[in-house]
């Protein structure tokens, strides 16, 4: 593909090269587009996704089968040559509800697969969707479910489908997957923001972060805050900001504040993998003492009756023991943000004092977590697997700091590589731990296999690991757990 610009034989200037066709989103819209390349003006304004489809043949247009005529939006189908997305009043929720479940079906798998599946797994870890909720939206009889909850049901099928299912029939996932991105674009530019509808980017982001794309997943977290933001999603840190309302209402803002802590979690995990550490995060948790999000235990209650239900704990308060899988990913990435945080400091020993604090903190964290869990695979996963990937962040900064400071002129930075040496030691034995007490095909927490990847570049950044029979065979069992892991996660998606 030719470069997006390109010189200018007339002095040299630059000249934005544009694309044959305006994109999804202006399309939508019915506005006037600059088609610029990689991304027209109005999705740089609003933080889109700019995606180009190809030129339809003329027979796809003509193309009437769905028995719609009117104004259309076309999206490239996965699973057949084409699929017309109907945009009038009155129709159009109807028939994106109806074209999504389309999709679905063409997977081999029904709505009630997907969701067994989604609340099965993502769900256990990530919980920011009632149940309740959810499965009311699907058969409240007379009602259409919202243009954000369809695009919210097309996430989960992707979502969910990334782990082979031996239930599901063959399939372009890659297709479906850049599906969901254009029609996620095209509802953006023509609805509102709504909860479901950011529920369904942030599901994406995960999608591109556990299929080992995190540089798209933080760039998609960054749109997906941005539009939480716009919605005031923020606000729900707050509890008091649903109090002497109806019962839907404080639910639905319990869920609010689940998805602004899905939000900050997954940003800061996304961002220890990404290529450019030189860029800011969108999300801030205001103060230690924010109030930790809902367990889905509470989540889905049918008979939701108050905040009494689940105690408010703070977040700083990491020694709590009615704290539930989730709350302690939320307190796992609010130490893990005191340690981005920590590397700002211009001062060399102020800096290693708040880091040493910190690591202190997170091997009595993990202690607690160790406890609660009584060492069996459940809920408290994706916590360990954060805290455990904090650790090799901080463990790894520390070195790189040392290098450019000689050591003979403050004694108290002698034993600063050895100590991170060994700490990087206990948690590669902590992910080989891991890797023994799990079943790859049973993996769901997100950050799984990135702190396998962590452990693997510790290994074989070891001098000389190969003539040592203790590295070699941890190497190994790394190794091989990571490609079991690929092979049951569908790579193409």
């Amino acid at each position: 593909m030719a470069a997006d610009i390109a010189d200018n034989a007339d002095g040299g200037r630059l000249q934005v090269r544009q694309a044959a066709q305006v994109c999804a989103a202006c399309k939508s819209r019915k506005k006037k587009s600059d088609k610029a390349l990689p991304s027209c003006g109005y999705c740089v304004r609003k933080g889109l996704n700019c995606i180009y489809e190809p030129r339809p043949r003329d027979d796809a247009r003509e193309n009437t089968s769905s028995g719609y005529i009117g104004n259309t939006i076309s999206i490239s189908s996965p699973l057949a040559s084409q699929h017309v997305i109907l945009f009038e009043p009155g129709a159009t929720e109807a028939n994106l509800y109806r074209q999504v479940l389309h999709l679905i079906r063409q997977t081999g798998q029904f709505v009630d697969d997907i969701s067994a599946r989604y609340f099965q797994g993502i769900h256990r870890y990530l919980p920011f969707s009632s149940r309740s909720r959810f499965h009311e939206s699907l058969i409240t009889l007379g009602v259409i479910p919202s243009a954000g909850f369809s695009a919210l049901l097309l996430s989960i099928c992707v979502a969910t489908s990334s782990l082979r299912s031996p239930n599901s029939r063959p399939f372009d996932r890659q297709s479906l997957y850049l599906t969901a991105k254009s029609f996620l674009a095209q509802i953006q530019a023509s609805y509102p923001p709504s909860l479901d509808l950011i529920q369904a980017r942030l599901l994406l982001a995960v999608h591109d972060y556990t299929c080992g794309r995190p540089d798209e997943a933080f760039d998609a977290i960054a749109g997906c805050t941005r539009m939480a933001y716009a919605t005031g999603l923020h606000l729900h840190f707050n509890k008091n900001h649903t109090l002497h309302t109806t019962t839907s209402n404080i639910l639905k803002g319990r869920e609010a504040a689940n998805t602004w802590w899905g939000i900050i979690i997954c940003e800061r995990i996304f961002f220890c993998e990404v290529t450019v550490l030189d860029q800011p995060l969108v999300t801030v948790i205001p103060n230690e003492d924010v109030i930790l999000p809902t367990e889905p235990e509470v989540l889905e209650l049918a008979e939701f009756q108050g905040y009494g239900l689940s105690p408010d704990v703070p977040v700083s308060n990491l020694e709590s023991v009615n704290i539930g899988g989730f709350g302690r990913a939320a307190q796992a990435a609010w130490l893990l943000d005191q340690v981005l945080d920590s590397f700002k400091i211009q001062s060399l020993d102020t800096k290693l004092n708040q880091l040493e604090a910190l690591d202190s903190t997170f091997q009595n964290f993990l202690g607690v977590l160790m406890q609660q869990s009584g060492g069996k695979v459940g809920k408290f996963c994706e916590a360990v697997a954060i805290t455990i990937r904090a650790l090799f962040t901080l463990h790894w900064h520390i070195p790189s700091q040392l290098q450019h400071v000689e050591h003979s002129t403050n004694p108290s930075l002698e034993g600063w590589s050895s100590r991170s040496d060994v700490a990087l030691d206990t948690a590669t034995k902590m992910v080989l731990d891991i890797i023994d007490a799990h079943d790859a095909l049973d993996i769901t927490a997100p950050t799984y296999s990135f702190i396998v990847q962590a452990a693997l570049k510790y290994v074989r950044g070891k001098p000389s690991w190969n003539d040592d029979a203790w590295l070699r065979g941890a190497e190994e069992r790394l190794r091989t757990s990571l490609d079991e892991f690929n092979r049951n996660l569908d790579m193409s998606t």
